[in-house]
């Protein structure tokens, strides 16, 4: 399988993903390394294009370079990671304006960087799938549906993976309540 020139099958089996990703995945991961300069977020954007590239399976075509096809995800994923943290900065500056806006700024400015820190802990913890769909959903603002589709999962189970996060979000956050 060294052909440069891979077209997926709707039967992609799991002896040409292997191939595909002890081939490519040091190129797509300097790529979003190169873009983002952040190791850990680099191998995570890399592990969700081969992850997404896997879970699609049966249902993606790809003809032409398979490491064009890589690239182009990889490059989406980064402009992704980006749009996503300026979201997220935007978030965080309103809560961070309404804290500051109240009579102790200083107080709640501590109480609300703990609680930052000690979301993104709890979230860091939950299990896999879990933790996507709930990253979808608050961090990319997607609807039910939309995950479930992008997933290919269930709505129920889209609903019930936010549901169990958050349980364990308001369980280990009551301190802040």
């Amino acid at each position: 399988m060294s052909n440069e020139h891979y077209a997926f099958s709707p039967q992609i089996n799991e002896e040409s993903f292997t191939w595909l990703f002890n081939t490519y995945w040091e190129k797509v991961y300097a790529l979003c390394y190169k873009s983002i300069r952040s190791h850990e977020d680099a191998r995570e954007l890399t592990q969700n294009i081969f992850k997404s590239l896997w879970e699609r399976r049966d249902q993606i075509n790809i003809t032409g370079k398979a490491e064009h096809y890589l690239m182009r995800s990889a490059k989406l994923q980064v402009i992704n990671f980006y749009r996503d943290a300026q979201i997220q900065r935007k978030h965080l500056d309103c809560l961070y304006e309404e804290y500051c806006d109240s009579d102790n700024c200083t107080e709640n400015e501590i109480m609300y960087k703990q609680l930052k820190d000690e979301l993104g802990v709890l979230v860091a913890k939950l299990p896999c799938q879990c933790k996507l769909v709930y990253e979808l959903s608050r961090n990319k603002n997607l609807s039910n549906k939309e995950i479930a589709s992008k997933l290919d999962i269930s709505i129920k189970t889209v609903e019930y993976h936010l549901s169990n996060a958050n349980k364990v979000l308001k369980g280990n956050l009551q301190r802040f309540i």
